[in-house]
């Protein structure tokens, strides 16, 4: 499906509840999203890969120029980064990292932060749990269109992947 956007189309697709996501369907979305783009003379395209390191993950990786991984500060969050950065590295795609809810879990932060500079990962920053995050969501608004902090957080790390 595609949608329109304020900030552009997005291209996505809808799972029934308990249905499982497939590399196949991933690679549909992702190949869409590039044809609008060449189409409409877009410059950029985003992929916002599931979690994991499964089928799905390996395809939104395909035809990327860059990885920007996002985890959360907990054990399985840095359990999952560990083995995306492998992935990576493994395609030889240069990866980032930002944590996510950083606030949440600070020492967890510090250590995935450590782990992804030892993996040869840039990080870019931290987002901090923001309650105006839901209530920018139920205004209808990308929480970036808004004054709160974790917006900042946002456009900070925006800035440097855009370098």
């Amino acid at each position: 499906m595609v949608s329109q956007m304020r900030f552009g189309p997005m291209v996505h697709a809808r799972l029934n509840p308990a249905a499982e996501n497939s590399g196949k369907l991933v690679s549909t979305v992702r190949r869409e999203a590039h044809r609008i783009s060449d189409e409409q003379n877009l410059p950029l395209v985003i992929v916002d890969g599931p979690p994991g390191i499964g089928c799905p993950v390996i395809a939104s990786l395909t035809g990327a120029t860059r990885v920007l991984v996002v985890a959360e500060p907990t054990v399985s969050g840095r359990h999952a980064l560990k083995r995306i950065l492998l992935l990576a590295r493994h395609f030889s795609l240069p990866a980032s990292v930002c944590v996510n809810k950083y606030n949440l879990n600070v020492p967890m932060t510090e250590t995935i932060e450590k782990e992804a500079t030892e993996a040869g990962a840039g990080v870019l920053g931290r987002i901090r749990y923001d309650r105006a995050v839901t209530l920018a969501q139920m205004q209808n608004k990308a929480v970036v269109e808004t004054d709160a902090r974790s917006a900042e957080d946002i456009r900070i790390i925006w800035e440097k992947l855009s370098l």
